[in-house]
């Protein structure tokens, strides 16, 4: 007689990770300080700056990951659940492998579901056909934020993102030798920027993703390549800005907060895979699993839409 254990449930888990969506580990500020009661306190929220005596220490703790998945129910009627904490859509390719006796929901695979902003998504159910007989099955999925069926809008203009009263250096432009060679950045521009110059959004949009708490910086890839502090905007059209190389816990905004264009959203740094102070800026979207940039343009201080090129200064007159 067959038992509920003669399933055999197996996970295989694989994961895009993308440049400017962290997923190592991470540090921030512990602060400890004594109050006017003599109490202790150890907290990673700043004290005011006139609290006496506070000692700072900067700790490493783990990055929270985009995606999370739960498996409901028993073993012969499984629902397989993502929790996706992000403030925008994740797609998520899942599959069943080495499967005997089952029946899925949905009965096509692999499926492609894209999971909204801060949800649970029942996104797959598995039922034993005999639960009297053998039965096993093992699932996989893949996921990359962003909803796979986005389509750009082509009239979409962005802002410049950082004050008016600024003229910045074009360090870097579409298709940049130094770091712009992959597709994910091929139209990203790097504007030389001092550190703590507030970064404004460029378009209206809703906060995807905020990495608020690494520190360092060099031109070591496997060291720092994934450590530039960021935050995602997503857009009504389905495509997500990156602002990067953030200062150290500086960001001004929170998961799902909806901003405006202009708004503050954290100040500049030079934190992760840098030669030097600048904003990386480049707006993506998620084209059939596959992360690409997309080319677009800006509208400069004189309220002209353009191109922006390698060494060009851009802003204020």
């Amino acid at each position: 007689m067959q038992t509920k254990r003669a399933s055999n449930l197996v996970r295989a888990i694989s994961a895009f990770v993308l440049a400017c969506v962290a997923v190592a580990a991470q540090a921030k500020h512990m602060y400890q300080y004594t109050d006017a009661q003599g109490i202790v306190h150890f907290t990673d929220v700043k004290p005011p700056d006139n609290t006496p005596g506070v000692k700072s220490t900067l700790v490493h703790t783990d990055a929270q990951p985009l995606l999370r998945s739960r498996e409901d129910g028993t073993d012969e009627d499984r629902t397989i659940v993502f929790v996706n904490s992000t403030g925008g859509p994740i797609t998520v390719e899942i599959d069943v492998n080495d499967a005997k006796n089952v029946h899925t929901e949905p009965e096509v695979l692999p499926a492609r579901v894209v999971l909204t902003g801060r949800s649970e998504t029942r996104a797959l159910h598995i039922v034993a056909t005999n639960p009297a007989a053998g039965f096993r099955y093992g699932y996989k999925y893949t996921y990359m934020p962003g909803d796979y069926r986005a389509v750009p809008d082509e009239n979409a203009r962005y802002a410049l993102p950082f004050p008016a009263n600024l003229k910045l250096r074009v360090n870097q432009a579409f298709g940049g030798k130094f770091s712009h060679t992959e597709a994910q950045n091929k139209y990203a521009i790097d504007f030389g920027m001092p550190e703590g110059t507030p970064v404004l959004a460029a378009r209206d949009g809703v906060v995807m993703t905020v990495d608020n708490d690494y520190y360092g910086n060099g031109l070591d890839m496997d060291k720092y390549g994934d450590r530039a502090n960021n935050v995602r905007i997503v857009h009504d059209d389905g495509t997500m800005a990156v602002y990067a190389h953030l200062q150290l816990e500086s960001a001004r905004v929170q998961v799902g907060e909806r901003v405006r264009t202009g708004q503050v959203l954290a100040l500049s740094g030079d934190t992760g895979y840098t030669n030097g102070p600048h904003l990386h800026f480049v707006v993506q979207r998620n084209a059939n699993m596959t992360m690409l940039a997309v080319p677009i343009q800006l509208v400069g201080a004189d309220g002209k839409a353009f191109t922006p090129e390698e060494g060009m200064g851009v802003g204020a007159q």
